[in-house]
């Protein structure tokens, strides 16, 4: 039996492990989970389950993540914290044979969080993203804003470095503060209040100012095998149908594309997640997530058990052809658990 470990993640942990278990019926996967929380979801399902030292960071947290693998012989290690760390002492868990799961290296990881510098190095080629400019006081807002706005209708604002999208605002020129929490719009900061905010500071965290996107969203879940895609799962958002619970298991060639090619050139790994929306010029890349996304789950209702392959890929270079089930809706549900003792 291969013992396989997760260590801390976020939630979509919960399912991956209830997915492997519903496919795995030869008992192949032994399935390990920790957390720094006693009450995490993944705690719950896992086969074994570990409470982690809270506060441990970049080296301190490999080592004790070494003893961990070794103490309870893990052979295959699926990264969630300290990511970027981890992918710089790989050989370490070699040596004691440990198969690592990354989704790239270290460098590449950087790049990927840091949406300032993934705008700057993103070949036109491989992907279009939004017209975008990085700021960090209100001289450049106002020069940005000015340029971007001669261009487009309407402009959004979002930190460089952030996750599930927090930060992201929709610059409303006319509305107010207290007009929008009357109207229970979300995502939307007044242009007043925004300068005003800026004005109060010399300088701030990088925030990228950007054409905003109006049209529908995909959502891809990928599986890669080092730079070769093996799946991507697209499940298309309908942002007209707002409040809708369903979305759509889509096959746009465009967004295809746009998949392979950033997984080639990333030479990207395991499971991730990559962002797409379309506005008046077209579609255009977001971001890509270097972890599985928190609607993986749906993904797999279209018949490609990503976090079952992923463990299948650590094992055998010959997996099977997928066939995605393209056209049909899905959705999620809330189940109620009782959860550990803390």
């Amino acid at each position: 039996m291969t013992r396989v470990w997760y260590n801390k993640s976020f939630s979509f942990v919960y399912n991956i492990v209830q997915l492997i278990k519903q496919q795995d019926v030869a008992k192949q996967f032994y399935l390990i989970v920790s957390h720094t929380q006693a009450h995490a979801r993944g705690l719950l399902v896992a086969d074994e389950s570990y409470v982690e030292p809270s506060g441990l960071v970049a080296k301190a947290y490999v080592d004790w993540c070494l003893a961990f693998c070794q103490q309870h012989k893990i052979d295959i290690f699926v990264v969630g914290k300290e990511a970027e760390t981890i992918a710089q002492y790989q050989d370490l868990f070699r040596q004691q044979g440990v198969q690592v799961v990354l989704v790239a290296d270290s460098d590449t990881l950087k790049l990927l969080e840091d949406k300032s510098r993934f705008t700057a190095h993103l070949p036109t080629e491989i992907a279009v993203l939004p017209e975008t400019v990085t700021i960090q006081n209100l001289a450049q807002f106002e020069q940005a804003y000015q340029d971007l706005r001669s261009r487009h209708d309407c402009l959004s604002i979002k930190p460089a470095i952030s996750i599930f999208g927090l930060g992201f605002r929709k610059i409303d020129e006319k509305g107010d503060c207290l007009q929008h929490i009357l109207s229970g719009e979300e995502y939307i900061v007044g242009l007043k209040e925004l300068r005003q905010a800026m004005l109060e500071q010399n300088s701030f965290g990088k925030l990228l100012l950007m054409e905003f996107l109006d049209g529908d969203e995909w959502s891809v879940d990928c599986l890669a095998i080092h730079g070769q895609l093996y799946a991507a799962v697209q499940r298309r958002k309908f942002m007209a149908q707002k409040g809708v619970p369903r979305q759509y298991i889509d096959n746009n060639p465009e967004i295809a594309m746009m998949c392979q090619q950033l997984t080639t050139h990333f030479k990207l790994n395991a499971q991730f997640n990559i962002q797409f929306r379309a506005g008046k010029n077209g579609i255009r890349l977001l971001e890509i997530n270097a972890r599985p996304s928190g609607g993986m789950a749906m993904s797999c209702v279209a018949g490609v058990n990503l976090p079952y392959l992923l463990l299948q890929s650590c094992l055998t270079s010959n997996l099977p052809p997928v066939t995605i089930k393209v056209g049909q809706y899905v959705g999620e549900v809330n189940i109620a658990l009782a959860l550990n003792q803390i």
